[in-house]
């Protein structure tokens, strides 16, 4: 194969793929606004916001995991950090005024009281999969 041969395939093999994308992505929201709210409804039961739940759907067990995306206020993480002992603020804050979310968690109620107002939970990464019986 020469090299027009080669970024003709190339060219060919590009397109193929945006437009296999395209037909994911609309594959996938399609999927997400069939199992969204039932798969929120099933993790309210279990009192939780994210994670995995499971879904009957006919005759097939569905998985489906709604991952939590945690963004911090930046300017006001960065006040938050200035007004901890250096020791606390080093602990739980990052250079990039975050707090990760294992710190936050297991943080005692006086510093998570302090902190949730820099917190901002949002869906993350949305995903469903067909389990085998």
């Amino acid at each position: 194969m020469n090299s027009r041969d080669l970024f003709d395939r190339r060219d060919t093999l590009k397109a193929s793929m945006n437009d296999l994308k395209v037909q994911l992505k609309e594959i996938e929201d399609q999927l997400s606004d069939t199992y969204m709210s039932i798969a929120k409804d099933a993790l309210r039961n279990d009192s939780k916001d994210f994670g995995t739940a499971y879904v009957v759907d006919g005759n097939h067990k569905v998985k489906v995991h709604l991952a939590k995306k945690v963004t911090w206020d930046q300017d006001m993480l960065r006040e938050t950090l200035g007004t901890m002992s250096d020791e606390d603020a080093r602990h739980y804050g990052k250079l990039t005024f975050a707090v990760e979310e294992r710190k936050f968690t297991a943080a005692p109620p006086a510093i998570k009281r302090i902190l949730e107002e820099c917190r901002t939970i949002e869906n993350g990464r949305f995903t469903v999969e067909l389990e085998e019986s």
